[in-house]
């Protein structure tokens, strides 16, 4: 039967359809495919195949020219080869291995080099680095190591803490993957500097009254005076301004892989919520905290005049205790990004555009005061330029 057995693999353009289309015309000639694998990587379309052509009502030969009209018509270029398939041992023992941190050249060659040293076979790995965020996971085969399994789990550690990226590891059931958790922790503004720097140009905003007062380490002063000069705004203006960020397509392909992987993902923002929660809302993301403020039910405006004791200075460990918590994992399965010693341009992970336009309308349009305007800079986040 291992005669028979033929490797074929292609790549093309992608296409809606163009499984179906490459596989369609084997089944038509009784080719048996027993093991597939496809991927589409930027609009990449690649794929393989172990075809049994035992019971083929082609000979190879026309097989062989079958695949040339599926190329033709697919614009995917396949290839065959004979295969003969290595039996698996009993003594196979798979660990999945992950990576989460601040993105930087040389990560996988660090982590590959290190397993091929210690013999560990890497079966599957998946790679997303997005606004400076990378996430690998890495199906190895660990039954050939030369070390023992803590001895390996240490040097690998190590070996990702020295370029800052947080290392998990599951040993049972690693297709079924565990929960994980990624908490993003945005200190400062999410404002794009350049687009805070031209408002600030086109409305006379200095930055001394945008920034946090010198020597003054406490976020609940900044929120306090930031209510102050958004009294009386209405919630609607707020909804319309937060309503034209745009998020950037690495940010939602970026969650949007974390989340096939199983992640849960959270935001701890110096913000204010009415700008927190409909962007944890547009995000499809678990969690959101940020400052809330007092509003005004009967007139839908913002209360600038918050009584003393009524915030609180947000407590991060206490947050991510109880998430933790909540969600049953321990501390080696959450991993912190935050925006802290990132030497990025942009929010790590999270990449918002915000639209100038609409709020120089606004205050042309005499909707949006100076003050006003001003408070709800300061409210996308404690700004430190």
């Amino acid at each position: 039967m291992n005669s028979m057995l033929y490797i074929v693999y292609g790549i093309g353009n992608d296409s809606v359809g163009l499984v179906g289309e490459i596989t369609a015309p084997i089944s038509q000639v009784s080719g048996n495919i027993v093991d597939m694998r496809q991927d589409v990587l930027h609009g990449l379309f690649t794929i393989y195949m172990v075809v049994d052509l035992k019971r083929a009502s082609v000979s190879v030969e026309k097989f062989l020219s079958l695949l040339g009209k599926i190329t033709q018509e697919t614009g995917v270029s396949l290839s065959m080869e004979k295969y003969t398939p290595i039996p698996r041992s009993a003594e196979k023992k798979n660990m999945l291995v992950t990576l989460v941190g601040q993105d930087k050249p040389g990560i996988i060659a660090a982590i590959t080099e290190k397993l091929g040293k210690y013999n560990i076979n890497i079966e599957t790995s998946e790679v997303v680095a997005r606004e400076s965020i990378f996430l690998m996971d890495l199906l190895t085969d660990v039954s050939h190591s030369v070390l023992p399994m803590e001895n390996l789990k240490a040097v690998v550690k190590e070996i990702m803490q020295a370029v800052n990226i947080n290392t998990m590891f599951q040993s049972e059931d690693v297709f079924n993957k565990k929960k994980k958790i990624v908490m993003f922790d945005i200190t400062g503004s999410f404002i794009d500097e350049d687009i805070l720097a031209e408002i600030m140009e086109q409305t006379g905003i200095s930055k001394d009254i945008l920034c946090r007062d010198t020597g003054d380490q406490s976020d609940i002063s900044y929120v306090h005076k930031t209510a102050g000069y958004l009294d009386g705004l209405p919630l609607q203006v707020v909804d319309a301004i937060v309503d034209a960020i745009e998020i950037s397509q690495g940010t939602l392909e970026l969650l949007q892989t974390l989340k096939i992987m199983g992640y849960k993902i959270g935001l701890v923002s110096s913000g204010f919520t009415f700008f927190t929660d409909p962007l944890r809302r547009r995000l499809d993301i678990d969690y959101a905290f940020g400052y809330r403020v007092p509003v005004d039910d009967d007139s839908k405006t913002v209360m600038g005049d918050i009584p003393a004791g009524l915030l609180h200075e947000i407590d991060r460990g206490e947050i991510i205790a109880s998430i933790m918590d909540l969600e049953g994992v321990s501390d080696e399965d959450i991993t912190i990004i935050s925006d802290k010693d990132c030497d990025c341009r942009f929010t790590p992970g999270i990449r918002l555009n915000f639209d100038m336009k609409v709020m120089l309308d606004f205050m042309n349009q005499h909707v949006l005061s100076k003050d006003a305007l001003t408070g709800l800079l300061r409210s996308f986040g404690v700004i430190k330029i």
